[in-house]
């Protein structure tokens, strides 16, 4: 059966893995699942290091971890923050286990959508701004900078995790948009409250990730579920993400988290 590795700079990826898990039922198939929570505490996230290298290093760290720990088949990068610099790091130089980047399948959902003469606004979090992945992609292919707009979303993940004001927090960030324009959600908390961002023309790589990696599946079997975290996530946020995920399986493993210190 294939073990699969989701990991994410904290809880968005679950969006993902309750897609997986709904998806897998459906069609018959069996995986064991794991959530690797690559923060390495509760109040230091990647977007609170100053220092590039240190946020690549500590994402090494956590690949790391994810072989040592989990020893997955493959490994499901379930986050934009983490999937920018994915490829500066030492294990993406020298893997031996199959990954897939969420970047990767928020370009292929662009270019599946739209055509270059059409406007993509990138809504995502510092550190997915600032490296200018998608920006560069997309001129790369014929997009002209003008339009694919970007626009940094600090603390829109905080707010969605505690569902604190998230309505107004969008507002902030959407005003600043093309209403012409598609929105890119390119950061997993987004996706899962698409709603606040009250546009027609969304693309959520989320949904579209999990049902490239249920492709790649054939076995039938059961499912497993198991996620680690170096820390104890606290339980209103653990129940609000019980309440924004609505799948079982998954909440389950959220509630029942196993907590190893020395993960990374």
């Amino acid at each position: 059966m294939k073990k699969i590795c989701i990991t994410d700079s904290g809880l968005g990826g679950l969006s993902i893995c309750s897609h997986i898990v709904k998806q897998l039922e459906k069609q018959d198939k069996g995986a064991s699942i794991v959530y690797f929570n690559s923060c390495y505490a509760d109040d230091y996230g990647y977007n609170a290091i100053a220092d590039r290298k240190e946020k690549i290093e500590m994402f090494d760290r956590a690949l790391h971890g994810i072989e040592t720990f989990c020893n997955p088949d493959e490994i499901v990068v379930a986050c934009n923050t983490l999937s920018v610099l994915l490829e500066e790091t030492t294990f993406w130089a020298n893997r031996s286990i199959a990954i897939k980047s969420i970047v990767d399948t928020g370009i292929e959902l662009i270019l599946q959508t739209l055509t270059p003469k059409e406007r993509i606004t990138i809504f995502g979090t510092e550190t997915t701004i600032r490296e200018n992945t998608y920006k560069n992609r997309l001129t790369s292919i014929g997009w002209s900078k003008e339009d694919v707009h970007q626009i940094a979303c600090p603390g829109l993940q905080t707010a969605i995790s505690n569902q604190n004001q998230v309505g107004k927090k969008t507002r902030e960030f959407t005003r600043h948009a093309n209403k012409d324009s598609w929105y890119l959600l390119a950061c997993t908390h987004f996706g899962i409250r698409s709603d606040a961002f009250r546009h027609q023309r969304i693309l959520d790589p989320n949904l579209a990730m999990a049902t490239i990696t249920c492709e790649q599946i054939q076995e039938s079997g059961p499912i497993t579920m198991k996620m680690v975290s170096r820390y104890p996530i606290q339980k209103k946020e653990m129940l609000t993400w019980a309440a924004l995920l609505s799948e079982p399986r998954t909440v389950e493993m959220l509630k029942n988290h196993q907590i190893k210190e020395d993960l990374f």
